[in-house]
């Protein structure tokens, strides 16, 4: 009888130190928002990270003669320093393409795109020229590929693009979407509030 107690009494101990040490359970991880990955920054290229409000503007200095600019529930510009007022205040959105669509300087949840696409679409790619004189001919590179259909300005697209250009990348890492008023088109909600990191380089 003794011997058969032992067993016995292991198998109480062993229920015991189970109930006191129960089996892991797997942990929830928390979910990534998308474009939350932060690469490193690249050999040369400017980059920066930051967080805009809807209505209020975020300005980042980029160099002597250009200023990056993000508006909260609106959108991305490159706008010069020293505008010489010759119609030249914003280098990006004449050479992003594509030129008759909702491009990726537009964060703002208008035409047919709502906010919640907006800040699911990342990262978010752009062109920029860096002078007046730059802008100037792209700009009216971008009308004739705007308004002629004659065959011998068939190249002006691809002489657009051709165009010595810095190249941006805006990465959306964190957001708040609401549905109680609305930035522009009813029914698409408004940007509150955005985090982003951002990175450019210019040729040299």
């Amino acid at each position: 009888m003794k011997k058969s107690a032992v067993p016995g009494l292991c198998l109480l101990v062993a229920f015991a130190v189970v109930a006191q040490n129960p089996a892991p359970t797997e942990e929830k991880m928390p979910r990534k928002t998308p474009g939350a990955e932060k690469p490193e920054c690249a050999p040369g290229a400017i980059c920066f990270s930051g967080e805009v409000r809807e209505g209020q503007e975020f300005r980042q200095t980029i160099n002597a003669d250009m200023d990056f600019v993000l508006i909260g529930s609106g959108g991305i510009a490159i706008v010069p320093r020293h505008p010489d007022g010759k119609n030249c205040d914003e280098f990006a959105q004449v050479v992003t393409a594509p030129h008759r669509a909702h491009i990726d300087l537009q964060i703002d949840g208008a035409y047919d795109w709502t906010v919640e696409q907006e800040v699911e679409t990342s990262p978010r790619e752009f062109r920029s020229v860096t002078s007046c004189a730059e802008y100037r001919t792209a700009s009216d590179l971008l009308q004739t590929v705007l308004s002629s259909s004659d065959a011998k300005f068939q190249d002006a697209p691809a002489r657009l693009q051709a165009l010595p250009s810095g190249q941006g990348r805006l990465r959306i890492t964190d957001s708040k979407v609401t549905h109680s008023h609305d930035s522009i088109v009813a029914g698409h909600g408004a940007i509150e509030w955005m985090k982003f990191s951002v990175e450019i380089s210019f040729p040299k």
